[in-house]
């Protein structure tokens, strides 16, 4: 009886062939390519076990690396739930940061340098979030907001993971004003003092490899406690988390690498793909295993999502399948407008039997907000995956509350002071200093109009305070809208996004999710009350896990998670792909809109038997555009439907002037090796035509990419 009809015996896994062949090999390195739903986690655990068992590698020996401290946990548990029974030694499950420590740890104590840990539940001297939070007033002259100091500690973690030089570090015209200068500020306040070195997470990383680079002692001894490496999920790893892995390889390269390339979904963290699609390059003798059976969804969702993931070119070619027999097909709903969406997830949710097996899938938290006000109408309960509350001590919801704050007591100067700028007042911060310097119940916009010279001011003052006084007799929707056009609050919010490089649509969903908010509230005080409801829900819902509830989770936390029901909503432009997806995307860089592809499969794959897509036409009355992704599905489900469609709308597409005659305006004459005409470029040869772009070899200048659609319409490209 061999390995793996002893196993199947003992724990009831049968293993297929390429998943027999992957644990088979254990001489060199690895890249084992797994599919959605295609058991990589088991047919690691049953490597290890071969390891342990045919081979006789050592337990000790055996390191394996996984992305989260849940991961390790789980894996070990699954481990020992196969093997307890036949292997006493405990193999050592790590996560990368935990290794990192350890070898960071004995670097310091080697060279007699003293360390502290300034990130995590610690109480020390020193805090990772204050000492950026004072660099950041010291340099900008203010408190940052809650999202300032998230895409500072995003940069400072993002840059340390991708291994960038700090003297090729740019400021560039789209990031945070000083976000360059903060973060080398950080770097020198952390070796300032004699012989202390104060490190984050990302620091035990950054040491970790100098110690294994610099150190020969240090990198032989960890080179030789390990015989066998394995890393699950390393399309997750960043660029210092592949090189650190790679040195403790070294030079035996014992190592397998478990990765998707089709689910590497965490660039914004130092994830780099590339170092997948490189893997032979950078192992020379790897051997690549590519498990792509599908053994948990239906041949619908399966060969849908398998076309799908082709609109990306920097990818394996693999073609995923399932001998799972044919379910339901995929349903697209693209429904008039936003709040309709709402009321169907919610009415699915009701229908459902099982509600622990159906899950709502987003891109981003903000979505959940007015799924839970929904579900909390309704009396639904849920799990939320990811409770992110920031939302709710977001700077823009306090601005609105304040206002109305206001509108009940407008003697508070310590309310004025945080919203003065934004009500349209020109009000100066001398003037606010004046007010503070002596208590009154007096209003503080009438104090204001003794103390300033400028009759325009005057008037703008008293327009002001009669505007917010009037708010509390309004309901909140209205009062909202009047914050907004009447005292200037859009136009405000619009300069800062402009002066201060934030991001626009962003801002403006906060304050449109208020207003969905605010129209189901009588009255400013309900308004309020509502809103700490459902931060106070979405807190406790962690509270029905493993419980008969729905599951609500952003799309990156689903990953490697199932159901029987899922749900994708919000798949419009701006949001799948977002608003810098597409315009990195006509820059001519497809990095972003790539990995929002993959994002998107990633949901489609957590469904097993039943998926629905959803999209609509109008949210807070502004009209937006079904998701191209969706448009793409469509195409792939239906495509003499698609067909048709287009065939219908085909005599309005020139809205644009044709540059010739000869102008290729369908995409039905245009095939790889033919010859076109560009009106800049010249002659060149087709050499790639993808659902949205086309390459072009010109004579001229070499390869060119392009938008197909926008040469298409525009009729840049014509017949030779």
């Amino acid at each position: 009886m061999n390995f793996f009809e002893k196993m199947q015996k003992l724990t009831g896994v049968c293993l297929n062939e390429v998943q027999q062949k992957a644990v088979r090999y254990s001489k060199g390195p690895l890249l084992l390519l797994a599919s959605p739903g295609s058991g990589k986690t088991t047919t690691l655990n049953m490597k290890i076990g071969y390891l342990l068992l045919v081979k006789k590698v050592p337990a000790h020996k055996i390191l394996a690396i996984t992305f989260s401290k849940a991961s390790a946990v789980d894996m070990a548990a699954r481990f020992d739930q196969f093997f307890s029974s036949v292997i006493r030694e405990r193999v050592h499950f790590s996560t990368i940061h935990s290794i990192a420590f350890q070898i960071v740890r004995e670097y310091f104590s080697i060279h007699h340098q003293n360390f502290e840990i300034i990130e995590g539940n610690l109480n020390n001297d020193f805090d990772k979030k204050t000492i950026l939070r004072n660099i950041f007033a010291q340099k900008r002259n203010t408190i940052p907001s809650e999202d300032e100091m998230d895409e500072l500690i995003t940069y400072c973690s993002f840059v340390k993971n991708r291994m960038i030089p700090e003297d090729s570090l740019v400021q560039k015209k789209t990031m945070m004003p000083g976000l360059v200068d903060m973060y080398k500020q950080y770097e020198a306040f952390k070796v300032q003092y004699p012989g202390l070195v104060l490190l984050d997470f990302d620091d035990m990383l950054t040491y970790c490899y100098k110690a294994l680079s610099e150190d020969e002692f240090l990198r032989n001894k960890y080179q030789q406690r390990f015989e066998y490496i394995l890393t699950d999920e390393s399309q997750d790893n960043s660029v210092i988390q592949h090189e650190i892995v790679y040195l403790l390889a070294a030079p035996q390269f014992n190592i397998c690498v478990v990765a998707d390339d089709d689910q590497s979904i965490f660039m914004w963290r130092g994830a780099d793909v590339r170092k997948l699609l490189n893997f032979k390059k950078i192992y020379p003798n790897a051997k690549t295993v590519t498990m792509a059976q599908n053994y948990r969804s239906t041949s619908e969702i399966v060969d849908t999502a398998n076309e799908f993931i082709k609109r990306n070119r920097h990818r394996y070619p693999k073609k995923m399948f399932t001998e799972n027999p044919a379910g339901e097909p995929i349903e697209i709903h693209n429904l008039k407008r936003y709040d309709l969406q709402l009321n169907y997830v919610v009415g699915e949710i009701q229908k459902a039997e099982h509600p622990s097996e159906v899950a709502i899938l987003y891109r981003n938290n903000n979505s959940a907000i007015l799924l839970c006000n929904k579900l909390m109408d309704e009396g639904i309960p849920f799990y939320m995956k990811d409770v992110e509350l920031k939302f709710f001590r977001h700077w823009i919801v306090e601005d609105i509350l304040n206002i109305m704050r206001l509108s009940y007591n407008d003697s508070r100067v310590d309310i004025l002071e945080k919203v003065y700028t934004k009500i349209g007042a020109y009000i100066k911060k001398g003037q606010i200093q004046q007010l503070q310097r002596s208590a009154s119940k007096e209003s503080a916009f009438d104090r204001l109009q003794k103390i300033v010279h400028a009759p325009y001011q005057e008037q703008v003052l008293k327009r002001a305070k009669q505007t917010i006084h009037k708010l509390q007799i309004q309901e909140p929707y209205e009062a909202i809208q009047i914050i907004r056009q009447k005292l200037g609050y859009d136009k405000s919010l619009k300069n800062m996004a402009e002066h201060l490089r934030m991001n626009e649509d962003n801002l403006f969903d906060v304050l449109n999710t208020l207003e969905q908010i605010a129209k189901e509230r009588p009255d400013l005080e309900s308004f309020a009350r509502r809103l700490k409801e459902i931060e106070k829900l979405m807190r406790t819902s962690k509270m029905y896990k493993g419980q008969n509830v729905v599951t609500l989770s952003t799309l990156h936390s689903s990953k490697g998670l199932e159901y029987d029901s899922v749900y994708m909503i919000d798949l419009i432009e701006g949001i799948l792909p977002n608003h810098e997806d597409i315009k990195e995307y006509e820059l001519g860089n497809t990095d972003e809109m790539e990995e929002a592809t993959r994002l998107f499969y990633v949901g489609m794959t957590r469904a097993r038997h039943h998926l629905e897509l959803l999209t609509y036409n109008v949210r807070s009355d502004v009209h937006v555009k079904e998701s191209r992704f969706v448009q793409n599905v469509r195409r792939i489900i239906a495509p003499e439907d698609v067909k048709q469609t287009t065939a219908r709308k085909q005599p309005k597409r020139p809205s644009y002037q044709v540059i010739s005659e000869n102008a290729i305006t369908d995409e039905s004459d245009l095939s790889i090796g033919h010859e076109v005409e560009h009106h800049l470029y010249g002659v060149g040869r087709i050499t790639s035509i993808t659902l949205d772009s086309i390459e072009i070899d010109f004579e001229s200048v070499g390869p060119k990419k392009f938008m197909l659609d926008f040469c298409l319409s525009h009729g840049y490209l014509k017949r030779t």
